[in-house]
């Protein structure tokens, strides 16, 4: 996931968070790989950082992302990332962006050379005439994208270097285009690995997570609480779960807010259910003290998880939820979580 947070508070928990993903990702990719890969085009997931240019006149500033690459043959790749856009005088934004790959050089060597394009669902955090001086503005962009990648040494197959150029065109927010340099592991998840994932990622998991709340806005390193949450999580297929559960953000100044959330996840497995990474799209059913309108308000939810399963049944999580609104309270929530399995 920019988007109204101070570098000094939220931003700096955010690459944190981006390098746990990473990690994890790294752990899994080399145990896979060492094991003997089963197929020929494993997942990707790196961390970029870059600099980010406007066709305003602003001095560039720097931003960062963290994608997940899947290559589904030779020929086409599809990757989800979470991008943070800089700042830049009265818009702090990020988002997630959806892309589509084709390739310039095939996908399979050392070297691999690729386009994309796609969309990319932003929060911009933007000056307004209101009480707060500010409001959360959401929308889409279109995003394009090269991408190159090597892999600097053979007896390494999982670590490769990346560079990337990314341009987007919102049509109600500024335009940019980020230069960034970075890297990444490949590994192979186990549902390519393993027949039935059920044997190594239990289909039900209770989790319960503590960590803070921080509120969007331009002074967000002030707008901060603890914030709590009971999660059940269901394995639906391979891959695929849900969840459903209650939060609570605790008092911001700004919200004083809590409801039940309901989830759908992408959320492979890697070294024999011993990590994994996801994302998480749904809804958010809460009612916050502070809105001036009674009653329940419902907002989306975008979100990324990691797990690491130390025993059969116990695993520690990461949690990051953003809560998409409609009445300029977006907010992130950091979690860290003690998982039961079974």
């Amino acid at each position: 996931m920019s988007g109204g947070i101070e570098r000094s508070g939220r931003s700096g928990v955010r690459r944190l968070c981006a390098y746990l993903l990473l990690s994890a990702a790294c752990f899994g990719s080399g145990a896979a790989l060492a094991a003997g890969s089963v197929d020929g085009y494993p997942d990707e997931v790196s961390w970029v950082g870059s600099q980010v240019y406007s066709l305003r006149q602003w001095p560039s500033d720097s931003g960062w992302g963290i994608s997940y690459f899947k290559v589904i043959n030779r020929y086409l790749a599809g990757s989800i990332a979470y991008l943070n856009d800089a700042h830049f005088p009265g818009h702090h934004r990020d988002g997630v962006a959806m892309e589509v790959w084709v390739p310039l050089v095939p996908f399979g060597n050392r070297l691999n050379l690729s386009a994309g394009g796609g969309s990319f669902y932003y929060y911009d955090t933007v000056f307004a005439q209101n009480s707060g001086g500010y409001a959360d503005a959401h929308g889409w962009a279109w995003l394009a994208s090269v991408r190159a990648t090597y892999q600097p040494f053979s007896s390494l197959p999982h670590l490769f270097i990346e560079g990337r150029i990314d341009y987007t065109a919102p049509s109600r927010s500024i335009e940019t285009t980020s230069i960034g340099l970075g890297v990444g592991y490949r590994g192979i998840s186990d549902s390519h690995r393993l027949p039935d994932t059920s044997a190594v990622f239990a289909d039900n998991e209770v989790v319960a997570s503590y960590g803070k709340t921080v509120t969007n806005s331009f002074d967000s390193s002030a707008h901060q609480a603890r914030a709590a949450s009971l999660d059940y999580r269901r394995r639906v297929w391979r891959e695929l779960r849900m969840s459903v559960g209650y939060l609570y953000e605790g008092d911001t100044q700004l919200v004083r807010r809590s409801g039940i959330m309901t989830e759908g996840w992408a959320e492979p497995s890697f070294a024999s259910g011993l990590c994994s990474i996801g994302v998480g799209f749904g809804f958010y059913a809460a009612t916050d003290k502070y809105r001036p309108a009674p009653g329940r308000g419902l907002s989306e939810v975008v979100s990324a998880t990691l797990s690491i399963q130390p025993t059969r049944h116990l695993d520690v999580r990461f949690l990051w939820h953003r809560i998409v609104t409609n009445y300029n309270r977006d907010a992130d929530i950091l979690l860290w979580g003690i998982g039961y399995r079974f």
